[in-house]
């Protein structure tokens, strides 16, 4: 806190001491004695606007500087301080901030003492005018004062520089054509004439007024008393134009880099949907690459069991044909051998009696007689054994055909016979198969791969059937495509499941039972065929596949 300095080196202490709030411009604290001096009482003046206490017209503008906010130093000065029955005593006063430095102050110190009574009034009025107008043109606002009458009292340079009033209307001091120009410079010119006009309102305004030039002023008035009366306004003007454009580029600024960080924020959204989108194609894709690849792997695994069927049919086929040629040889030397023992049955009774008992006694050991009747049943059972073998390897070959790359023409019906016999040993000892074939017409496919299908369907519609039961397989044909069907009364499939029957991987079975690859790989070697597959299924009741395949595949359809 500064000092505050004597007003004279040899008088006592000043009688008047008062500290006034720089925001509120109201008393804070004053001493008894200056309360005594100006007849109020201590919790009276504690509070009171220091406006209501200080007369002078320079001293309305200092706190007028200091409500603004700017800083304000050390002032001494005359003043006239109003006391509570309507007097007015002349004081010599020192005002000083509490707190010094760049900023506005938090409070200031009033110092003041009554001054010499025999001083004529007009010598305090006329340094006071002289001090006021130093005032005046000090400040960096522009200030007029009107009077009550609406006459300019006082104006400083500024004033008229901010306005460009015409140094012919401040010669002439015509007051009516300087308002008519400051009404006539501004955009709000209904608003500059009725805040000119209201010399007389008790209120202070602050309004912000556009110059046609381009300026912008903070345009703000406040009414200025006499014993308690209004005696004129006092009109105080900033330019502010540098400020709001400063405060108009910084919003300009916040504006657009708000603009660009939602522009960001939605290019990073979408940026983010389109790295998700893109993970979840490339997940489809690995799960489409891993189905493609087991499908792969489980057809190649079915033409390497094709391949070595029709390896192990060949090799089978090579001794059934010799022992199949060996016994039917075999049975014309028995036959020759029987009408050969027949003639020594004739001639036997000619034989000497011990060579007729010695051929009837290895006769009778030999049981020629069941011998000669079995014989043929053996031969006959045996050729119908190989000939079965024969189908069988047959069969084994139909179902294969590793070596078929082409598409050709097929009979469905008989492919479904082959592997019907190549499945027996998983249908035979729990269910019964019911054909009912309509006399499929030939159609150009795969059959290898289509057998496939009819394998996985049948084996799966047998691993239904948990103890004994039936299946239909049926077929038929329309004009434009051949179906294939396979029923079964097993257990069903669960609605919740009909969905994903055909995913890879899926399965109901117990684990070790299946893959989940059979209905996979039958579903993807149908629709190569430009076919479908449609599945119907109650749950205790049993299962419908039925396999559709177009008599003409469409166009761009690869078979296979």
């Amino acid at each position: 806190m500064t000092a505050v300095p004597d007003l004279s080196a040899n008088a006592p202490a000043p009688p008047l001491t008062l500290v006034v709030d720089g925001a509120s411009l109201c008393v804070t604290l004053a001493s008894p004695e200056t309360a005594r001096l100006l007849g109020h009482p201590l919790s009276v003046l504690v509070g009171m606007p220091i406006t209501e206490i200080e007369c002078a017209l320079q001293g309305v503008f200092f706190w007028e500087e200091v409500k603004a906010g700017r800083p304000q130093g050390v002032l001494q000065q005359e003043d006239l301080y109003r006391c509570a029955d309507g007097r007015l005593i002349e004081v010599v006063k020192t005002v000083t901030p509490l707190v010094q430095g760049d900023h506005a102050a938090s409070a200031y110190l009033i110092v003041a003492a009554a001054s010499d009574a025999s001083r004529e009034v007009h010598d305090v009025l006329a340094q006071t005018l002289s001090r006021l107008r130093a005032t005046l043109e000090a400040t960096s606002n522009g200030i007029m004062v009107l009077d009550w009458n609406g006459q300019i009292g006082s104006m400083n340079r500024r004033f008229g520089q901010m306005w460009g009033v015409p140094e012919t209307l401040l010669n002439r001091q015509d007051d009516a054509q300087i308002v008519a120009h400051l009404v006539g410079a501004v955009q709000e010119s209904a608003l500059m004439h009725a805040r000119l006009s209201a010399v007389a309102d008790p209120g202070s305004t602050e309004d912000v007024v556009h110059h046609r030039d381009g300026r912008i002023f903070e345009f703000s008035a406040h009414p200025q008393y006499m014993d308690e009366q209004i005696v004129g306004r006092v009109f105080s003007v900033q330019d502010i134009t540098q400020r709001t454009h400063d405060a108009e580029a910084l919003r300009a600024s916040r504006d657009e880099l708000e603009r660009r960080v939602r522009e960001r924020t939605a290019d990073l959204e979408q940026l983010n949907l389109t790295l998700n989108a893109e993970k979840e194609r490339l997940a489809r894709l690995v799960r489409e690459l891993e189905a493609a690849q087991a499908q792969l792997m489980q057809s190649e695994r079915m033409a390497s069991i094709g391949q070595l069927a029709a390896g192990v049919a060949h090799e089978i086929n090579n001794p059934v044909g010799f022992v199949y040629s060996n016994l039917g040889t075999l049975k014309t030397y028995v036959h020759s051998l029987l009408q050969l023992l027949s003639a020594y049955e004739q001639v036997a009774p000619q034989l000497p009696d011990v060579a007729r008992q010695t051929v009837e006694r290895v006769s009778q050991e030999a049981d020629l007689a069941y011998l000669r009747e079995d014989v043929g049943s053996l031969l006959t059972e045996s050729l119908e054994g190989l000939q079965r073998v024969t189908r069988i390897v047959q069969d084994l070959k139909n179902f294969s055909h590793p070596t078929e790359s082409e598409n050709q023409l097929a009979d469905l019906e008989q492919g479904l016979e082959s592997t019907l016999r190549v499945v027996w040993n998983e249908l035979k000892y729990k269910t019964q198969v019911v054909r009912e074939f309509a006399g499929l017409p030939k159609v150009m496919c795969r059959p290898f791969q289509l057998n496939q299908v009819f394998m996985n369907l049948l084996v799966n519609a047998s691993q239904a059937i948990e103890t004994q039961g039936t299946i239909w397989v049926r077929t038929g044909f329309d004009a434009q495509w051949l179906w294939v069907e396979v029923q079964d009364t097993g257990k069903g499939i669960p609605e919740e499941h009909l969905a994903r029957i055909f995913d890879p991987f899926f399965t109901t079975k117990p684990v070790g039972k299946g893959t989940g690859l059979g209905l996979s790989l039958a579903y993807g070697i149908v629709q190569k065929h430009g076919g479908r597959i449609d599945v119907s299924s109650v749950v205790g009741q049993g299962s419908t596949f039925r396999v559709w395949i177009p008599r003409d595949p469409p166009v761009g359809v690869v078979v296979g």
